[in-house]
């Protein structure tokens, strides 16, 4: 049976929003680079052609980039063309794998579970994700979706948590963050004063926080 990783089920007290980081949390990624490789070698042997290598060492040389500029701080603000190029790379190689890998079980039921409670829900995701969630099947869900790469910051800068705060009209510590990496999900949000919880840390399973949160929790308006 899947647990808190935690001793006690988190305070929603006086929380507004929730925000949702995509990739590793939304979908586990774990599966995902057999996947691609296996679709690459397939469509290389089927067509005889070496595109798909060529195309998986861009994805590569384009995550080496981001991991740079993550230690770095955070800085990334690629072209729309360069973005739009890596989209086009994603389309074809990576999101029939999301779509067969599918959201985690839960989210469903916790998306849910905030919406009744009138929570506003965001994604704050590094890179632009509208495809990855209607892949998912979450496409319309969420109340703004923000993409770090076209707002020239990635995690763990916090300017992302900044720009979304503004939006939403909220103090920090009215927004929690649901993500999977303390080193960037978690400093980021930390360092922006808001809440979080991370996966694989905080809580086991999104069913189980789901369970956890239903049975223990009260949403209320601070004081």
């Amino acid at each position: 049976m899947s647990r808190l990783v935690g001793p006690t089920a988190p305070d929603l007290e006086g929380l507004a929003a929730v925000s949702w980081d995509v990739d590793g949390t939304l979908y586990s990624t774990r599966s995902l680079p057999w996947r691609l490789l296996l679709a690459i070698a397939t469509a290389s042997f089927r067509d005889k052609s070496l595109s798909g290598a060529r195309d998986l060492g861009q994805l590569r040389r384009h995550r080496r980039r981001v991991e740079v500029a993550r230690t770095g701080g955070g800085c990334w603000s690629p072209s729309e063309a360069d973005i739009a190029a890596r989209l086009a790379l994603e389309d074809r190689w990576l999101l029939p794998s999301i779509a067969r890998i599918g959201a985690r079980t839960g989210v469903a039921d916790l998306l849910g579970f905030f919406r009744r409670h009138g929570l506003k829900q965001v994604v704050v995701s590094d890179f632009v994700a509208d495809r990855k969630l209607a892949s998912l099947g979450l496409a319309g869900q969420f109340d703004a979706v923000y993409a770090g790469e076209r707002l020239g910051s990635i995690k763990p800068s916090p300017k992302l948590f900044r720009q979304a705060l503004r939006d939403l009209d909220i103090p920090p510590d009215r927004l929690l963050h649901i993500g999977d990496r303390a080193d960037t999900d978690g400093t980021a949000a930390k360092e922006a004063r808001c809440r979080v919880l991370l996966l694989g840390r905080d809580f086991g399973s999104f069913r189980q926080l789901f369970q956890t949160l239903s049975e223990t929790s009260r949403i209320q308006e601070p004081r």
